[in-house]
């Protein structure tokens, strides 16, 4: 600025001298502004870049704010993305150790049976159980007996599921008694290792050590077991032949660490809770035909008939009563269901005294609770002793 100020009073002072005096001067005093000007501008360019360092260094509160968010922002999403990492490598361990579980279970379960193999073993109405195995015990047998002689020996070991019974082409061991049923046992192989003997409804049973074995429950063979089907004289006596227990009682081992219930059933219906329910609805379709003959008293519910008005007389009494009939009607002998009638016509305060005492076919639940268990209890052509319902007491005779 002093320069600047220095040539225009130069300036001004060669105004007013004459002509072009000192153009030397003028041409180094133009050289010199020019030095001047570009010292200038670098203090200029100089200034400014102080001025940019200082407003980088003094940020905006606002910049801050959005800087501050930002910084937010990318730590939760570092943070969602090293819990979904997290997650990963969580779920590929647990399918690791599921898997190595899995291979280990299809590692121990190598005796489970193929659909193939099950359908093959399968004959008839019976089907192989779902938890049978490919045995275990290769040398088990049935040392079969009569009359304390080893007469036969079945081998037990060579297949998952054998099949006692009559029938040849549906049973893999023929047994030829009169009482043997069709498909009368099943020997199955569990996944335990043990033999367990199953009765397929057969008709005269089958019995371990003398005693009758549940229908369609496996019942556990141990060593030395001895098994008897249907009414035949022999005895099959289940023999495991491991080394350990060879040639002594004492050495057969009777370890149930490891026991569990295990179901069959011929229509693969192993819900019991069903059966009892089947088992319900089969005995409500029971049907029975009875005739009674009812004496009132005084205490029946309604103590009045076609025969008389008002009764009057005590329980005791019709008790006495219904007893006396009874004994009429069992004189009669193979002509009872006609006494009986007749008696009942005379003298049943029922409505049902105009048909002979018939109640005709009825089903439980129909009756007072005492009455239907009497007429279900009787067999066809059985006289009841004196049963004692609200109505008064009977006398009841089953005709179908």
């Amino acid at each position: 600025r002093r320069r600047r100020r220095r040539r225009k009073k130069k300036q001004s002072g060669k105004k007013t001298k004459a002509g072009s005096g000192n153009s030397s001067d003028d041409n180094d005093d133009e050289e010199s502004d020019h030095d001047d000007g570009k010292g200038d501008s670098h203090a200029a360019d100089s200034v400014t870049e102080k001025n940019d360092e200082k407003t980088k260094g003094q940020e905006s509160p606002s910049s801050k704010i959005g800087k501050k968010k930002s910084s937010e922002e990318e730590a939760q999403e570092g943070g969602s993305k090293s819990e979904e990492k997290a997650k990963d490598d969580n779920q590929k361990q647990l399918k690791k150790k599921k898997g190595v579980q899995f291979a280990e279970e299809e590692d121990e379960d190598t005796n489970r049976l193929t659909e193939q193999t099950i359908k093959f073993l399968s004959k008839g109405k019976y089907r192989v159980p779902k938890w049978a195995r490919l045995p275990t015990h290769r040398r088990a047998i049935f040392e079969v007996r009569k009359a304390d002689e080893v007469v036969d020996v079945v081998p037990l070991g060579n297949s998952p599921s054998i099949i006692f019974g009559r029938q040849k082409d549906l049973v893999d061991v023929q047994l030829a008694h009169p009482s043997i049923s069709r498909q009368h046992a099943a020997v199955v192989h569990d996944k335990h290792g043990r033999i367990q003997l199953i009765d397929l409804k057969s008709g005269h049973g089958v019995r371990v050590n003398r005693k009758r074995i549940k229908p369609n429950y496996p019942k556990r063979l141990r060593e030395f077991d001895v098994v008897t089907f249907g009414g035949s004289s022999r005895s099959y006596e289940c023999q495991y032949r491991s080394s350990e227990g060879k040639g002594s009682r004492s050495g057969a081992k009777d370890d149930d660490s490891d026991d569990e219930s295990l179901h069959f059933s011929n229509d693969d219906d192993d819900d019991e809770e069903l059966r009892r329910k089947r088992k319900q609805q089969r005995r409500e379709k029971e049907k029975v035909r009875c005739s009674h003959l009812l004496v009132k008293h005084r205490d029946s519910r309604r103590p009045s008939s076609w025969r008389q008005q008002k009764i009057t007389i005590s329980e005791e009494e019709a008790v006495e009563k219904v007893m006396e009939f009874r004994g009429r009607i069992l004189k009669s002998g193979y002509k009872m269901a006609e006494a009986f009638a007749e008696l009942a016509t005379k003298y049943s305060d029922c409505s049902s005294a105009r048909a002979g005492g018939d109640l005709g076919f009825f089903t439980r639940k129909k009756m007072q609770k005492p009455f239907e268990d009497a007429s279900f209890a009787l067999q066809i052509g059985e006289l009841s002793q004196a049963v004692r319902t609200e109505s008064g007491v009977h006398i009841i005779l089953r005709t179908g």
